[in-house]
């Protein structure tokens, strides 16, 4: 155990000849979360953290995380699981950091679950507390009501947090953590069946974001990222923090903007109030702003990932200046490519470079085998399994197996065809729908559209599109397969990848993560 150093309010000279202010000193061992604040401390210009007309500095946000983890391993001790409900906020931020310093373990709880999912993720989880935001009390008192946990257990996070902030630390003990010590459980959104459970380390977070970093700042290529842009990430906190973007934004002391919940026109208005220079998004979020307001990201920096990206999308980026780079990466995996681009000369072509084949990211390694060019992955962060489903097979020999399918390109490369379980099996060959997708998108009325094989008697699958419009009425049959055609004429895709039917639907089922749920698509034309 060691004792908590806490901040001073005057200046101070330290041994290595460095001026500035005193704060709290955490002898942890490693690679552990604490770690990202070390630079950001030492540099007197950083960012702050940004929630609506709040800000608080990294001094600020890490003395609070300080504060509250104190509080936390005080009052309940260590390896406990504790779930948190909220969107992106600074008190779900300073959790993220508090729950694993106070040596315990964070669940962010993806709330976009139905009820009963969510219990039992918590309770595989074995989570014994809960900490809520206002918006979810119903959901909480459910929990408290299924006997999950003691009520007294289940509380408000925005009066704990305040509770905690201003209770005396004098004498208190933190514990002196190991780099090894695990630090979140995350779930699968389980758009494959029931959510895949995998736990990390202090040490697999550290070691992602820093080779995130390395592939975002190092490399050339579009949407680069550096400790002078204001960051504003779209993807919530349940979805692998969110994409770990408050861990590398501590790392660098970037401005980071918490946006709370996703609506698409207070989020063009945050934009424009902040000025934010980079975003991170999936395909669905770009089309509900450019949506509702066209120049909404023009000139923006954008990670984008999720799912494919559609050429309508890249397109549309060419014409509004937005820098677009890919990043490819799994819940059961974290990061494992994000794109760049040596070419320089055109825009339009590196912004395609940097989206449709990923970079592996640094300390990664990728294979490919079997019939349908499997892709396996692995690097020093990979989980050793689900700790909830342990007969599941994706982690073999020290390699996961997300299920696609991809090829690597002449530069080293990575290109993901398709997922495998959503490759369309017709006439004894592959259909890639992904690829599909991509050209369908770039017809001008098509705001999004999915590619999915139903049964066929002869071909035992055949590929239906179904498709939203910009304008909400139908497009024409006739001009999509025109346009499917000249491509199929020019050797680009094969005539008879061409679906045979396209279908015009007013809303997308969606998954919790913002992609296009096709298990939902393919059980409604089903019924058709």
């Amino acid at each position: 155990m060691i004792g908590l150093m806490l901040a001073s309010a005057k200046s101070d000279i330290r041994n290595d000849g460095y001026v500035g202010m005193a704060y709290s000193k955490l002898n942890n061992h490693g690679l552990t979360l604490d770690k990202l604040f070390l630079k950001t401390m030492r540099t007197s210009k950083t960012g702050k953290l940004i929630e609506k007309n709040e800000s608080i500095s990294y001094r600020e946000f890490y003395e609070g995380a300080v504060r509250i983890a104190d509080s936390l391993h005080k009052e309940l001790g260590e390896n406990r699981t504790i779930s948190v409900m909220d969107w992106n906020t600074i008190d779900s931020a300073l959790l993220i950091f508090a729950i694993p310093l106070s040596g315990n373990i964070l669940h962010p709880v993806d709330v976009r679950q139905p009820p009963a999912q969510i219990i039992s993720s918590m309770k595989e989880a074995r989570s014994t507390h809960l900490l809520y935001s206002g918006d979810f009390e119903k959901l909480a008192l459910a929990i408290s009501s299924s006997g999950l946990m003691k009520g007294e257990d289940v509380r408000e996070s925005g009066k704990v947090i305040r509770e905690y902030e201003h209770s005396s630390h004098e004498g208190n003990e933190l514990p002196v953590l190991e780099e090894g010590r695990i630090a979140s459980v995350l779930f699968s959104s389980g758009t494959t069946g029931k959510p895949k459970g995998v736990k990390y380390r202090h040490r697999d977070i550290v070691l992602t974001t820093w080779a995130m970093e390395t592939n975002l700042s190092a490399f050339p290529g579009p949407a680069r990222l550096t400790s002078t842009d204001t960051v504003f990430s779209l993807i919530p906190f349940f979805h692998l923090w969110s994409w770990g973007t408050i861990f590398i934004s501590t790392l660098i002391g970037s401005n980071y903007i918490l946006g709370g919940r996703f609506d698409p026109k207070s989020t063009a208005e945050t934009i424009r109030k902040n000025e934010v220079t980079w975003m991170s998004m999936v395909p669905t979020m770009f089309n509900a702003l450019t949506a509702t307001e066209q120049n909404s990201l023009d000139h923006m920096k954008i990670l984008i990932g999720g799912s494919a990206i559609p050429s309508g999308i890249l397109n549309f980026a060419s014409d509004h200046a937005i820098e677009l780079t890919g990043i490819y990466g799994f819940t059961d995996g974290l990061a494992a490519g994000i794109g760049t681009s040596n070419t320089t000369d055109h825009f339009s072509r590196r912004n395609a470079d940097a989206v449709n084949s990923i970079t592996p990211l640094v300390f990664t390694d990728f294979g490919i085998e079997g019939e349908n060019s499997e892709l396996k992955f692995t690097a020093p962060w990979i989980p050793e399994g689900y700790f909830n489903l342990p007969e599941e097979n994706a982690y073999r020999n020290g390699w996961f197996y997300p299920g696609d399918s991809a090829e690597f390109t002449e530069d080293g490369k990575i290109r993901i065809r398709d997922r495998i379980k959503d490759l369309i099996k017709s006439g004894g060959e592959f259909i890639p729908s992904e690829l599909l997708e991509y050209y369908i998108s770039g017809i001008g009325e098509i705001l999004d559209v999915a590619v999915i094989g139903v049964h066929d008697d002869k071909w035992v699958e055949r590929p239906v599109a179904i498709y939203r419009t910009k304008t909400g009425e139908p497009a024409q049959d006739k001009t999509i397969k025109s346009y499917l055609a000249d491509l199929a004429s020019k050797g680009i895709i094969k005539e008879w990848w061409i679906p045979d039917r396209f279908i015009m639907a007013e809303n997308m089922p969606m998954t919790s993560t913002g992609k296009i749920d096709k298990k939902a698509l393919r059980i409604t034309v089903d019924k058709q």
